[in-house]
């Protein structure tokens, strides 16, 4: 894994882990659930040879640089905190590229501040407040279930690391954490205890599609081939928010693409930004 030196940048009274390489157009990466910016790595190194790349830990992830007694965890706070970043660093309208849980986040933020962002990139971004028909509802529903109910179950039971191997395994199969090189599988179980947060969050705010396609900045979502109902499926809905959208489909990927193929994940970031 290549790693990546943070720094902090001061939001409010916060301050903020964030990485920061490379010259040229920003784009910020923004990480999704149980993880943190150094899921960015291999991503930042290739990317900051054409763009200048942002990657900050969200609110309560990583192991270091947010106080524990801030608003409570979700898709509200998060977005806040990535408007009041844009702001601190000066880079409006930056380019956001966002994964699974973040994806709401990005869209949030869009939403409250459109003349922050050029663009968003988002994969198979989790936004669970829009409205599906019942030929996807459904079985987005009875995955759901089947996803996260280990989850749900472990941290009841106060495991949130067999929570973690719950939600790779849900993701990637079964065994696929115990299969994780130590160094991926160590940022994982940093961030163990941000499990029982996400179960526990706000409701996320709404996403009528309505609201969601009259977002004035170009929207693109990319799914995996072969992801599960509950990822890829919503995920599909919401590019048809965005008709003009270079939206497509990854053959052979799951929702752990932009961590298992980097590159190839870089590719589809330059891409979309043209």
């Amino acid at each position: 894994m290549h790693s990546l030196h943070a720094h902090r940048v001061a939001i409010g009274d916060e301050s903020v882990p964030l990485a920061d390489v490379g010259t040229g157009a920003p784009v910020l990466l923004l990480h999704g659930a149980g993880t943190d910016l150094r899921v960015w790595g291999p991503h930042a190194s290739q990317l900051s040879a054409h763009v200048r790349c942002l990657a900050p830990t969200q609110r309560y992830h990583g192991t270091q640089g947010w106080r524990g007694d801030g608003p409570a965890y979700g898709v509200g706070t998060h977005a806040a905190d990535l408007n009041a970043l844009v702001d601190a660093l000066g880079v409006a309208p930056v380019t956001v590229v966002a994964w699974s849980y973040a994806g709401h986040v990005a869209l949030h933020a869009a939403g409250r501040r459109p003349d922050q962002f050029a663009r968003l990139v988002l994969f198979e971004p989790g936004v669970r407040t829009l409205a599906l028909d019942e030929a996807e509802g459904l079985p987005v529903a009875r995955d759901s279930q089947a996803m996260f109910g280990p989850i749900v179950e472990a941290v009841r039971g106060g495991d949130p690391v067999q929570a973690m191997r719950a939600l790779i395994d849900g993701s990637g199969g079964a065994g696929y954490f115990d299969a994780l090189g130590p160094e991926r599988r160590s940022v994982y179980l940093d961030n163990a205890h941000t499990l029982p947060l996400l179960l526990a969050q706000e409701e996320p705010p709404p996403a009528s599609r309505e609201a969601l396609s009259r977002l004035s900045m170009p929207v693109h979502v990319l799914w995996g081939g072969i992801s599960r109902p509950c990822a890829g499926l919503p995920a599909r809905a919401l590019a048809r928010c965005w008709p003009a959208g270079a939206h497509r489909e990854i053959p052979g990927a799951g929702h752990l693409w932009p961590e298992e193929a980097p590159e190839a994940f870089c590719a589809a970031i330059l891409e979309a930004m043209g």
